[in-house]
C-alpha cells in the first residue's frame, strides 16, 4: 500500500521533530492538533484513477476530519448546526512523502488549517463550525424557481457521464445529468452514494452516517458539477487537467438523506483560462437554498500540465 500512513500525534511533524513544537498546548481554551495524512492509493474513492498527486479531495477530506474531530473535544455538547471553509490550493501535494495536517483553534469554532510537506504549503485556510438547524443562515432568501417556470428538482437523474466528471468508477458519480434552466442558469441533481460506494464502509471516518449526507459528498458532488461544466459550459477539450485553486463553503454539518438536493449555477464566465463556480445547494422538493459552494479552477492541457508538474 504504496503511501500508506495511519498516525495520529499532537506533537511531531514528520522530519521535523518536536522542537519546532515547543510550546503547543491542550487545555479549555486552545486545542493544537496534527495528524499525518492518510494516503491510501487502492483507495477507489480518492484514487478512482491513476493520480501522480494527493488529489485535493483526500485534503479536504483530511483536514475537514481533523478540525471536526478538535471542535467535537473541544466542545463535546455542541448541537449540530453548520460548517464554513475558505481553503487555497497552493501547490501540488506529492505521494512519494508524509503530508502534515495540521489545525489550530480560534474563535467562535474557526480552525486554522493546512496541509504541509516539510517546508511546503500544499493547502491552508479556515474550517468553521455553528451550532444550529440545517436551515439556510437568518437573511438568506429561497433561491427563486427556474425562469422556464419548471418546479425546482427538474435536473435529471441519470448519472452524468464518468468522462465529463474525469471519474472512471460509476458508483463514484455524485451528480445527476445537467439541465438548463435558462439561458444563463444550469443545474443538476445530486446523487445518493450507492450501496458499493467505498464512502458507506462502516468506520471510515469520512463516511456519512446511514441516514445523513458527509460533507465530504456535498464537495466531492460540486467539484464534480465544476468539472462538467469546463467541457459542456466553456468548451474545453476533454484532455485538460481541472487544477482546483480554491473552495468556499458554507452548507448543513448534516442533511437527511431523504432530501433530494439539487446544484444550481448561474453561468459565469471569467477572462483568460481561470473558471470560478459560484453554486448553491437547493432542496429540491421546494427550492430552498441549503448552503453554497464556490470553487476556483484552472483547466490545464496535457503540455501545460506537465510544464506545471516540473517546475
Amino acid at each position: 500500500m504504496k503511501g500508506a500512513h495511519d498516525r495520529s500525534f499532537v506533537a511531531a511533524v514528520p522530519g521535523r521533530g518536536l522542537d519546532h513544537m515547543k510550546g503547543c498546548r491542550m487545555d479549555a481554551s486552545v486545542i493544537d492538533r496534527f495528524r499525518e495524512l492518510t494516503v491510501d492509493e487502492s483507495d477507489p474513492f480518492y484514487f478512482d484513477h491513476p493520480l501522480d498527486h494527493v488529489p485535493g479531495m483526500l485534503l479536504f477530506s483530511g483536514l475537514f476530519g481533523l478540525a471536526a474531530d478538535a471542535d467535537a473535544e473541544l466542545l463535546p455538547g455542541r448541537a449540530p448546526g453548520r460548517v464554513t471553509a475558505h481553503l487555497d490550493f497552493t501547490r501540488f501535494c506529492e505521494l512519494d512523502r508524509a503530508t502534515a495536517l495540521s489545525c489550530v483553534a480560534g474563535g467562535g469554532g474557526t480552525w486554522t488549517v493546512a496541509a504541509r510537506q516539510g517546508e511546503m504549503t500544499a493547502c491552508a485556510g479556515s474550517i468553521a463550525f455553528t451550532s444550529g438547524g440545517e436551515g439556510p443562515p437568518a437573511g438568506r432568501p429561497a433561491v427563486p424557481p427556474p425562469r422556464s417556470g419548471r418546479p425546482a428538482g427538474h435536473a435529471r437523474l441519470r448519472r452524468a457521464s464518468g468522462a465529463l466528471v474525469h471519474r472512471s468508477r460509476p458508483e463514484n458519480i455524485l451528480i445527476g445529468e445537467p439541465a438548463r434552466s435558462g439561458p444563463d442558469l444550469v443545474e443538476c441533481a445530486v446523487l445518493d452514494l450507492p450501496e458499493g460506494n467505498a464512502l458507506r464502509r462502516e468506520g471510515r471516518p469520512d463516511a456519512g452516517r446511514a441516514d445523513s449526507r458527509a460533507t465530504v459528498e456535498i464537495v466531492e458532488a460540486g467539484r464534480q458539477f465544476a468539472t462538467m461544466m469546463e467541457h459542456r459550459e466553456h468548451g474545453r477539450p476533454m484532455d485538460v487537467t481541472v487544477l482546483w485553486l480554491s473552495l468556499r463553503m458554507d452548507l448543513p454539518r448534516w442533511i437527511d438523506r431523504a432530501v433530494p438536493l439539487l446544484l444550481r449555477w448561474p453561468v459565469e464566465r471569467l477572462p483568460g483560462r481561470r473558471s470560478r463556480y459560484a453554486m448553491t445547494l437547493v432542496d429540491a422538493s421546494g427550492g430552498a437554498a441549503l448552503g453554497s459552494l464556490v470553487y476556483g479552477a484552472h483547466p490545464v492541457g496535457p503540455a501545460a500540465y506537465a510544464r506545471t508538474r516540473r517546475a
